[in-house]
C-alpha cells in the first residue's frame, strides 16, 4: 500500500474516468488541470469521436477546454481495456430508475467490464448516485478473486457537480469520501486531495451514500413546501415571492427556497425515491418524503390549468402557447426530468398546441421518447405574436425578455423573471404561477 500511496501524492498515477457526462467531462478536466494523467471510457461513441476532436457536448464546457483530449486521441475509447494502464477507476454512471426501482444495470454491466480487465492493487471509487449498500454490492463482481481491502480497494465519494454555475468550485465545496476498509478510506482521501480543496472523510460508504440522498431530498421536500406556499398564496391573494422576500430577510433558521415549475435533473427528483425504496425495503414507507413528491408533481399540472381557467374567464380562446425554455434549470444544456415536459403532455391532453424557444436546444424529442422532433421556432416579433400567450418555463440569461414582452398578449411566468425588470414586475398581462 505505500508504494501506491506515494504514488498517488506525487501524482505519478493514471485516472480513467468511466462515464463521461455531466459529472465524468468535469472531473476529467479538473483533474487534468492538476496535472494527473486522465483516461475516460464511455459507451456512446458519438461523445468519444466528439472529445477526439476536442468538440464539447455539453454547454457549459467550451472546445477550447477539450484539447488534452484531442491532442491524446487514445486516452478515451470505449473499451475497457485501457484500465490496465491505470491506478485509479472511477465510476460516473446514471443510475435511473424504473418503477420507481433503482435501476443498477449501467453500474453492473459496467463492473462486469471493469473485473474482466482488473489486476491487484487498483482503487475503484463509485461517484453515482446509489442506495445505501449499494458500494458494497457491488463488490461481488471482484471478491471472489481478491480481497477488498488487501488485493484491491474500493471507495465511494458522492458527486456534488452544478452544472451551469459558474461560481461552483471545488476550491469552496467539499467532497464527502469514503471507503470499504481503512487502507481503502485513505487510498480514497490522498487521491481527492490532488484536485480537491477540502476533503471530508466519513465512518462509512453508507454514510456517504445516505448524506449524497439526504442532500437533495431536502431540497426536494424545500422546493415542494415553497410550491405548496405558492397555491396557498394564489387562494389568499398574496404575492407568495414577497412573502418569501419578507421571510428571508431572517438572518437564523430559514433558508430562502423560491416556486417553480416542478422539479427536475437527474437528482432532485430521483433520490428522494431512492431514499424512500431502501426504506421501504427495511421496513418504513416515508409519508413526508412521499407527500412533498406529490406536490412536485402537481405543480405542471396546476400551472396549466391555471393558464387554461385564465382564459376561460376571460372568455378568450386559448389554441397555441410558445413555451421558453426546456431545461431543467437556467443556463444549462440539460433537459433531464424538466417539468417542461410533464406542461407539454398536459398541453396536449387539452388539444392546445405548443412550440418551443430554448437557446441550449435546436430541436428536441416530444416526451423524449418519441421518433418525432419539435423544432425551435426563431425569437422573433412575428413569430411571438402568433401565439396566444407566452409560458417562462426556464429563465436563461440568453433570452431577450424585453422582445418576448412587447410582442406577446399575455405571459405566464413560473420563475419571477419579470419580478426583477422593474418596468414590467406588475404589468397586468404578466401572470406569476
Amino acid at each position: 500500500m505505500k508504494e501506491i500511496l506515494n504514488k498517488i501524492r506525487k501524482k505519478k498515477i493514471a485516472i480513467c474516468v468511466v462515464g463521461l457526462g455531466y459529472v465524468g467531462l468535469p472531473l476529467c478536466l479538473r483533474m487534468i488541470k492538476r496535472k494527473i494523467k486522465v483516461f475516460g471510457i464511455d459507451s456512446d461513441t458519438k461523445k468519444i469521436e466528439y472529445l477526439k476532436k476536442g468538440k464539447s457536448y455539453i454547454s457549459d464546457i467550451k472546445g477550447s477546454e477539450l484539447k488534452y483530449f484531442k491532442t491524446n486521441k487514445s486516452r478515451v475509447t470505449t473499451n475497457y481495456d485501457i484500465i490496465k494502464d491505470c491506478e485509479v477507476v472511477i465510476v460516473c454512471l446514471p443510475t435511473p430508475l424504473r418503477d420507481n426501482k433503482p435501476d443498477m444495470s449501467y453500474l453492473e454491466n459496467s463492473y462486469k467490464a471493469i473485473s474482466k480487465v482488473l489486476t491487484k492493487n487498483k482503487i475503484i471509487i463509485l461517484e453515482s448516485t446509489v442506495y445505501p449498500g449499494a458500494t458494497k454490492y457491488l463488490t461481488k463482481y471482484f471478491s471472489k478473486k481478491y480481497v477488498i481491502g488487501k488485493d484491491i480497494f474500493i471507495g465511494y465519494s458522492p458527486e456534488r457537480e452544478n452544472p451551469g454555475d459558474k461560481n461552483f468550485s471545488y476550491d469552496k465545496t467539499p467532497k464527502i469520501v469514503s471507503g470499504i476498509s481503512r487502507k481503502c478510506k485513505i487510498l480514497a482521501k490522498t487521491i481527492y486531495k490532488n484536485f480537491i480543496k477540502k476533503v471530508v472523510l466519513v465512518d462509512s460508504v453508507e454514510i456517504a451514500e445516505l448524506s449524497k440522498l439526504l442532500e437533495n431530498t431536502y431540497r426536494s421536500v424545500n422546493i415542494s413546501l415553497v410550491n405548496e406556499i405558492k397555491i396557498i398564496c394564489e387562494r389568499l391573494n398574496i404575492d407568495v415571492h414577497k412573502v418569501i422576500e419578507a421571510a428571508s430577510t431572517k438572518n437564523f433558521g430559514y433558508q430562502k427556497f423560491v416556486p417553480g415549475p416542478g422539479i427536475g435533473g437527474h437528482c432532485i427528483p430521483i433520490d428522494p425515491l431512492y431514499l424512500s425504496w431502501v426504506s421501504k425495503k427495511h421496513g418504513y414507507d416515508p409519508k413526508f418524503i412521499r407527500a412533498a413528491g406529490e406536490i412536485s408533481y402537481f405543480i405542471p399540472k396546476w400551472i396549466v390549468n391555471k393558464i387554461t381557467d385564465f382564459f376561460k374567464n376571460k372568455d378568450l380562446k386559448l389554441a397555441r402557447v410558445l413555451i421558453i425554455g426546456i431545461s431543467y434549470k437556467p443556463n444549462v444544456g440539460d433537459d433531464r426530468e424538466s417539468p417542461a415536459f410533464d406542461i407539454m403532455k398536459y398541453f396536449t391532453k387539452k388539444n392546445i398546441k405548443y412550440d418551443f424557444y430554448d437557446p441550449y436546444f435546436n430541436n428536441l424529442r416530444i416526451g423524449r421518447k418519441n421518433k418525432v422532433l419539435l423544432k425551435r421556432i426563431n425569437l422573433n416579433q412575428n413569430n411571438i405574436k402568433k401565439y396566444d400567450a407566452s409560458i417562462i418555463i426556464t429563465d436563461h440569461k440568453k433570452v431577450d425578455y424585453d422582445l418576448i414582452f412587447k410582442n406577446s398578449k399575455f405571459i405566464f411566468d413560473c420563475r419571477a423573471r419579470y419580478k426583477k425588470i422593474k418596468r414590467y414586475s406588475e404589468d397586468k398581462k404578466i401572470i406569476y404561477c
